[in-house]
C-alpha cells in the first residue's frame, strides 16, 4: 500500500507541478440567457472528479475513519443552476450533488442521490425584492455558515477542513437579506441540518472595509430541541429517516459562532477563520437508540477549530497555488459527542493545492496530512486497527466550471 501511495504522489506531482507557478481557481461564472417574459436569466454549471491515493485505509472499511480503499476514483460534485436576479419577483433553482473529503475525518466516495431528503434539488427558492437593499425569500437555501463551500470547485483547495464538516449545507425556511453599501446581512429561519423541523436560526454579516479587507461574522442557534426521529445528513446507505449515526443529535441541536477575515494584497490572499460550536445536555432521549448508540447527551458538548487559508496568483498565467492549515479540538462525555473522528478528538492538519485553469477547464493536485493529537474516547483513527494517528491523502482533480 505504501509503495502504491508513493508512486501516486510522484505521478500527480509531475503532472500538476510541471507548469508552476500557479493561478487561483475561478468558480462557475453565470452565462446570461434571454428568459422571454421572465426577463434575463443566469445559467451556470460545474462538476469535478478525482483520482486518489491515501494512507490509513483498512482491509475492514469500518475500522478506519478513512475507509477501506488505498486508491481509487470518485465523482466529487456536480451543479446546474438557473437564477433570475432582477425584478420584483426573483428565483433560484439548483440541482446538485456533492460528497466532500474533510481531511482525516471521512472517506473518499462518490456523490449519492439518497444523501438528502430532497434528492438532487439542493436549492430552490422564490424571492420578493421590494427595494435594491432588501429581499425576502422562501424555499430551500444554501447554508450561510463558514468560509468553505460544499462544492470543491468553489474552494481554493479541494480537501476541506473539519471546520466545514460540522456545518449546515442546506435548509428549508424563510430568509431575509439586507445590503447597504459595504454592509451585508442575512438571517435564515428554517429546519437546519435538513431535519424538516423548523426551529433553527442562522445568520451572517459582513463589512467590506476597503477593496482589500473584508470581515465576516456568522452563527446559528436552535429555538427548540430536535429529536432523533428526524432526518439529518444520512450517508445514503440507509433509510431516509432517523439521524442515522452517532453524533447527529448533538449536531442538529448545536449553537455556533464563527468569523473569518480576508486580506488581499496584489496576488496574495490570506483568510484566518475561527469557529466554536456547542450543544447543551439533552437527557430526554436516553432510552432511544440511533446508529447503534443511545441518543443521551448527559453533559454539554462542543468543538473549536481555527484555520488559516492562503492563495497566490501568478500573474495572468493559468497556474496558482493555495494552502491551508488547521487545529481542531472537541469535548464531551458520550458517543453523541462525535463531532469529527471520535468524541474528544484533537487534530492538526494542512493541505496544499497547485492548480491549472484554462477558461472553463481546470486540473488540481490536492495533497493533505492530518495528525491526531488525541484519538478521543472511545478512540478512533486510521489503519487496520483504527489506532493510527497519521493520515496522508493526495487527489488529482479534474473539473469544468461554466
Amino acid at each position: 500500500m505504501k509503495t502504491r501511495f508513493c508512486k501516486g504522489i510522484v505521478f500527480c506531482a509531475v503532472l500538476s507541478c510541471a507548469g508552476l507557478p500557479a493561478y487561483a481557481l475561478d468558480g462557475a461564472a453565470p452565462v446570461q440567457i434571454d428568459g422571454g417574459p421572465l426577463g434575463p436569466l443566469n445559467f451556470s454549471a460545474a462538476g469535478d472528479g478525482y483520482f486518489f491515493a491515501q494512507t490509513g485505509s483498512s482491509a475492514n472499511p469500518h475500522t478506519s475513519v478513512v475507509g477501506g480503499q488505498p486508491s481509487g476514483a470518485a465523482i466529487d460534485a456536480w451543479m446546474i443552476e438557473l437564477h433570475k436576479p432582477t425584478g420584483l419577483v426573483q428565483f433560484t433553482v439548483q440541482l446538485a450533488e456533492f460528497q466532500n473529503i474533510n481531511l482525516g475525518a471521512n472517506r473518499p466516495q462518490n456523490v449519492n442521490g439518497q444523501r438528502f431528503t430532497t434528492g438532487a434539488v439542493r436549492t430552490a427558492y422564490v424571492t420578493l425584492a421590494p427595494t435594491e437593499d432588501l429581499k425576502f425569500s422562501v424555499g430551500q437555501f444554501p447554508s450561510v455558515e463558514g468560509y468553505e463551500s460544499v462544492f470543491a470547485f468553489n474552494n481554493p483547495v479541494g480537501l476541506r477542513t473539519v471546520i466545514a464538516a460540522v456545518e449546515n449545507s442546506n435548509s428549508r425556511g424563510v430568509q431575509v437579506d439586507y445590503e447597504h453599501g459595504p454592509v451585508k446581512a442575512t438571517v435564515l429561519f428554517g429546519d437546519g441540518y435538513d431535519t424538516g423541523v423548523w426551529n433553527y436560526v442562522q445568520f451572517i454579516a459582513s463589512d467590506t472595509l476597503d477593496a482589500n479587507n473584508t470581515i465576516y461574522i456568522f452563527g446559528a442557534a436552535p429555538l427548540g430541541v430536535t429529536g432523533p426521529n428526524t432526518f439529518a445528513y444520512e450517508s445514503g446507505t440507509g433509510p431516509l429517516n432517523g439521524n442515522g449515526s452517532q453524533g447527529q443529535l448533538a449536531n442538529i441541536n448545536s449553537n455556533m459562532i464563527g468569523a473569518w477575515y480576508t486580506w488581499k494584497h496584489g496576488n496574495v490572499s490570506l483568510t484566518p477563520e475561527v469557529q466554536y460550536q456547542y450543544t447543551s445536555a439533552i437527557n430526554k432521549y436516553a432510552n432511544v437508540v440511533s446508529g447503534g448508540v443511545s441518543d443521551n447527551i448527559p453533559k454539554s458538548t462542543g468543538n473549536f477549530a481555527a484555520a488559516l487559508f492562503g492563495e497566490y496568483k501568478f500573474g495572468s498565467s493559468p497556474y496558482s497555488i493555495a494552502a491551508w492549515t488547521e487545529y481542531a479540538t472537541s469535548y464531551g462525555s458520550a458517543a453523541q459527542d462525535n463531532w469529527f473522528v471520535a468524541p474528544n478528538a484533537k487534530l492538526v492538519g494542512f493541505a496544499v493545492a497547485p492548480t491549472w485553469q484554462y477558461k472553463q477547464l481546470f486540473a488540481r493536485l490536492n495533497a493533505g496530512y492530518v495528525y491526531l493529537l488525541d484519538s478521543g474516547n472511545p478512540a478512533a483513527g486510521y489503519g487496520n486497527y483504527g489506532t493510527g494517528r497519521n493520515q496522508f491523502i493526495s487527489t488529482l482533480e479534474f473539473g469544468v466550471v461554466y
